[in-house]
């Protein structure tokens, strides 16, 4: 991500750019489920393109927000960005998200075309036909809302963050077309376990990419529109076991979530330590 910073680390880095046909390859992330800078510093040190911090199912306020956000880019030195998913278009939260300089907005059980629109709304300021408010606060003149000529902090804002919508159920589903031609929205994200709920299969059960043929009928609906429209897709690949070949389709890819790694290391370590002193008691080795 280093050659889609701004000027300045606290303004969001070129995600449109970063998925955009013209850049090669994929764009590989890290979910970030304990909501804490400490966390949020050492994964931003470990070479991914953006952390997802989720404030739909992790309880955040509004400082530890912005401390996150920024903890990523600078501990990163803007080598990784920060991606967030806000409950709704009309959290509290997202003004935060937005002037602490993420560089994409997730918006969960994106269902129709209308709702799209209103997500990409209160993201973009009014020069790009949105509400969102200038804030006096959050760059510094002449010192961090720097720009290239021609350009200001805002309208750089408007090109940089990525909109993205997540689909996740039947009615969202049949309206994925509408939804991606939607102006503003940059990329769509699928959101498998809630997807299958809608669709009446068990959540959990899943082993592979899409065993039942409800749900394989779907996700092949949505990649078949991210084709036609030429719109980035996002998956979330560390719960399923996708095939290579599948998980090819996807721009955006979470593959890893850090709750999961420390309970699985933890996990690790610590059959690894009792079978190693296995054969010890008090101290003493059995028999001896």
């Amino acid at each position: 991500m280093e050659r889609f910073q701004a000027l300045s680390l606290f303004q969001p880095s070129n995600f449109n750019a970063a998925i955009s046909r013209d850049n090669d390859g994929h764009v590989f992330g890290s979910m970030l489920g304990i909501p804490h800078p400490q966390a949020a510093r050492i994964v931003a040190m470990l070479g991914f393109d953006f952390i997802f911090v989720d404030t739909l199912h992790v309880p955040t306020n509004p400082e530890t927000l912005v401390t996150v956000i920024q903890t990523i880019t600078l501990a990163s030195g803007g080598k990784t960005c920060a991606l967030v998913r806000i409950p709704s278009p009309d959290s509290d939260l997202l003004p935060y998200a937005l002037d602490a300089g993420a560089s994409a907005i997730v918006f969960p059980q994106i269902d129709t075309a209308a709702q799209a629109a209103a997500a990409v709304y209160k993201v973009r300021y009014a020069y790009s036909g949105g509400t969102r408010s200038l804030s006096p606060l959050a760059l510094m003149d002449g010192i961090t809302n720097i720009a290239p000529e021609g350009w200001t902090a805002e309208t750089i804002a408007d090109r940089n963050i990525a909109v993205i919508c997540q689909i996740e159920s039947v009615l969202g589903v049949e309206n994925v077309d509408a939804i991606a031609k939607t102006p503003g929205v940059n990329a769509l994200m699928i959101g498998l376990t809630d997807l299958k709920g809608s669709l009446g299969l068990p959540m959990r059960a899943s082993k592979g990419k899409a065993d039942d043929p409800k749900l394989s009928a779907a996700v092949a609906e949505i990649v078949a529109t991210s084709k036609k429209h030429d719109m980035p897709l996002m998956i979330p690949a560390f719960r399923e076991n996708p095939d290579m070949e599948w998980l090819r389709n996807f721009k955006i890819i979470l593959t890893s979530i850090d709750t999961l790694a420390v309970a699985k290391t933890h996990r690790q370590e610590l059959a690894r330590m009792k079978e190693g002193l296995s054969g010890y008691q008090n101290g003493y080795q059995n028999g001896h």
